[in-house]
């Protein structure tokens, strides 16, 4: 009984430790593949993406763009959308009364990718 309970408070620690904790107005590092819950009513996921930067070391005569197929549901009603990278931060997605930022794709891959690999620096803030 006592081995059951420590690994249960074991398993719990690992549990929570992982969690990122994702606050509005703050940057934060995600994940394709992976559901993120922002607040009660906010969620979202990251399908895939399609990446057409110009690869490192490489002369190109157009820098390229990041598309990220992400489901956000916000209070159940959700969308299936396109974000584009945009480290300025000017063009956000607006949704629900929130704005979405991609900031920064690393590392570049070219093609569409599913990988947990890469990392994506995003913004949430609230209109």
């Amino acid at each position: 009984m006592k081995t059951r309970i420590l690994y249960v408070l074991i398993s719990l620690t690992v549990l929570l430790s992982s969690c990122e904790k994702i606050e509005l107005g703050k940057s934060f590092d995600c994940h394709m593949g992976e559901y993120y819950k922002v607040t009660r009513d906010l969620s979202f996921i990251i399908d895939s993406l399609n990446d057409s930067r110009c690869p490192e070391n490489c002369v190109c005569a157009w820098e390229g763009e990041v598309h990220l197929f992400v489901n956000i549901n916000i209070a159940h009603n959700i969308v299936d959308t396109v974000l584009y990278q945009d480290p300025t931060g000017k063009y956000p997605f607006l949704y629900g009364g929130y704005n979405f930022s991609v900031l920064d794709v690393h590392p570049i891959s070219t093609g569409t990718r599913t990988s947990k690999d890469i990392r994506i620096k995003m913004l949430i803030t609230r209109i």
